[in-house]
């Protein structure tokens, strides 16, 4: 029964994605949209892509607080692979520790976590992998220690009346909290990365003496907002909340004093009117939600707005004098978002969201591409300069891309589609993800009479609870504007990586612009397509004049020809179809073997042609 769930999920989702193909198939000639973008040498925020971040479904676990007043001590060395769970009135007290966890670590109800003089190590092996959270009226309070995440960004979520405290900290990589309902943190005398901190609801956030600290202010609806954030990033008595003149309709209350290197982040929720003046942002994170559709343009990280309004009609938000370093977009519910001709940072799809990114750049400065839950996230003739994720069921598809950097991560039981798009590493998929990859990367022209090495990519990598793998390609060809398709390979059952996929043979075609289409299948039989035009003129290079029959020629191998010649004949030359030189034979018994398949003509040295051999 598990097995069949799985692979129902890669077939329900077959019509999402050959909707997506057709989308494709009619754009797939555009040109890639260029930006300019150096080496990322910064913490890369994420923004509110954590809200929706919750804990995997428990693997292996360990559960403190089930048995009345519960206490587990941790001091030395302690590893685990696993989830620690601590309720009800469960404690979790690690001290003078060498503390590694491959895992999440959920405190609920009374429980409560302290860490103290400890090296505190979460183990993950791919971004955002595990979760620190804090829910209903549970504590964590982390003093005079270490903390590492394997160089990647930690998810950390304070709910409800949950509270997390941070004293006397150096984190060396980047958290990404959200703090919201009633929830509350205080950090103080924090050095390293104190991280990214969201404020929502009623929360209370206090900060003193922190460094590298960004936070985000969401601005709900109905509220009514006319700020200017300071102008230094050093702060003494940073202050905002409510009782503030300008600002109303906000519940949390947030403080920051005697912090370096803070930087600013806004989220203009739907409904809210909010006036930002006289300030540097580092981001500004657009929140979709509902059942709307939005079609988004002309968006560009790290402009100046002396005095400009958002154009989205169900917000205000007006910027003057103030710049953004990075634009970020966040599609929700059943939105359906367009976003094209536009330079962002980050967008990550949620719940059932549908999300079209074409004519774009993806700096990398806000964080990734992601989709999770039941997303839809496709990417077309865009540059790529950050990671792409996919996530729980979402599906993404990269179409015609140019991505010089970043690595692309597929988890939970999500799809990934790659077509036609350039990545510096392969993908990783984990869990039940699963990752199709198909390219037709050249030639883009060739010649009639000839038979043509079709370059590109056919294959499935998947994780490893994944039952679904590789089942076969088959390419077709057809001139354009003509119908229908007619296969020119046989069904192909071995994947390839950046290889030859097979020969086209032209003989017999006339001269025109010719469309190639690669159908690559799983083995249920769902199915992606890449399509490519090949223009083909006349081989006018080299024309078949006489056939001089003191010529032998005899295949000894796949490539591979024995050539004997009348011994009069002094010299023979091999050209290509396009009228290369190849190879000139002098001597008059000789094994040649052939540099690739293709079409090649003998000719003697008065260049009269005298045979052609046709490799394949």
């Amino acid at each position: 029964m598990w097995l069949i769930l799985l692979m129902s999920t890669i077939f329900f989702d077959q019509p999402r994605i050959d909707e997506a193909m057709e989308f494709f198939r009619h754009n797939y000639a555009e040109q890639i949209f260029w930006g300019q973008k150096g080496v990322i040498d910064e913490i890369i925020p994420a923004g509110p892509g954590r809200l929706w971040e919750h804990a995997p479904k428990l693997r292996a676990e360990l559960v403190i607080g089930d048995t009345p007043a519960e206490t587990l001590s941790v001091s030395g060395y302690f590893y685990y692979e696993g989830d620690i769970v601590i309720v009800n009135d469960g404690v979790l007290e690690v001290k003078n520790a060498d503390f590694n966890l491959d895992g999440d670590i959920i405190i609920a109800n009374h429980g409560e976590a302290t860490f103290d003089s400890s090296d505190v190590n979460i183990v993950q092996h791919y971004i955002y992998q595990h979760i620190l959270f804090i829910g209903d009226s549970a504590c964590c309070s982390i003093a005079n220690s270490e903390t590492s995440f394997s160089g990647y960004q930690l998810s950390v979520s304070i709910a409800f009346d949950g509270e997390i405290n941070m004293k006397n900290v150096t984190n060396k990589d980047w958290i990404t909290a959200v703090v919201q309902h009633t929830a509350s943190a205080t950090l103080t005398d924090v050095k390293g990365y104190t991280g990214e901190w969201l404020f929502i609801d009623n929360c209370y956030a206090e900060f003193k003496h922190v460094d590298y600290l960004l936070t985000w202010y969401f601005f709900p609806p109905y509220s009514v907002v006319d700020f200017d954030f300071p102008e230094d990033d050093t702060l003494y008595g940073f202050y905002l909340d409510s009782t503030l003149a300008n600002v109303s309709g906000v519940g949390y209350h947030v403080e920051i004093d005697s912090s370096t290197d803070c930087m600013w982040a806004t989220i203009p929720l739907r409904g809210s009117d909010v006036t930002v003046r006289d300030s540097e942002l580092r981001v500004t994170g657009l929140m979709f939600e509902g059942t709307d559709t939005f079609a988004i343009s002309g968006l560009v990280n790290g402009l100046d707005y002396s005095d400009w309004v958002l154009p989205v009609s169900d917000r205000t938000y007006r910027l003057i004098n103030t710049s953004i370093q990075t634009w970020n977009l966040y599609p929700d519910d059943t939105t359906n978002i367009t976003l094209s001709s536009s330079i962002f940072g980050e967008l990550c799809g949620f719940t059932d969201s549908y999300t079209i990114i074409q004519n774009a750049y993806c700096d990398g400065t806000g964080g990734h591409i992601e989709t999770a839950h039941r997303s839809f996230v496709a990417v077309y003739t865009s540059s790529i300069f950050a990671d792409v994720i996919s996530k729980d069921r979402g599906i993404c598809l990269l179409a015609n891309c140019a991505m010089p950097y970043g690595r692309i991560w597929a988890t939970g039981a999500s799809i990934m589609v790659i077509v036609n798009t350039t990545f510096p590493e392969d993908p990783i998929p984990s869990d039940t993800s699963v990752v199709f990859v198909a390219s037709l990367d050249a030639p883009s022209s060739g010649y009639t009479e000839d038979s043509i090495g079709i370059i590109g990519s056919a294959w499935i990598d998947k994780g490893p609870y994944q039952p679904l793998d590789f089942g076969h390609y088959r390419l077709y060809f057809r001139k354009v504007g003509e119908e229908p398709l007619t296969p020119f390979s046989d069904v192909k059952y071995q994947e390839v990586r950046r290889g030859t996929l097979d020969y086209w043979n032209t003989a017999g075609l006339s001269e025109g612009t010719y469309e190639i289409k690669l159908v690559l299948k799983d083995n249920a039989g769902d199915s992606v397509e890449v399509w490519k035009q090949i223009s083909l003129s006349e081989a006018s290079g080299i024309k078949e004049e006489i056939d001089i029959p003191d010529i032998t020629i005899r295949k000894v191998g796949s490539r591979l020809f024995y050539i004997e010649t009348n011994p009069e004949i002094t010299e023979i030359n091999i050209y290509n179809v396009s009228g290369c030189l190849i190879k000139k034979i002098t001597d008059n018994k000789t094994y040649w073997h052939a540099p690739a398949s293709g079409i090649y003509y003998l000719r003697n040295s008065e260049k009269d042609i005298s045979k052609k051999i046709v490799v394949f």
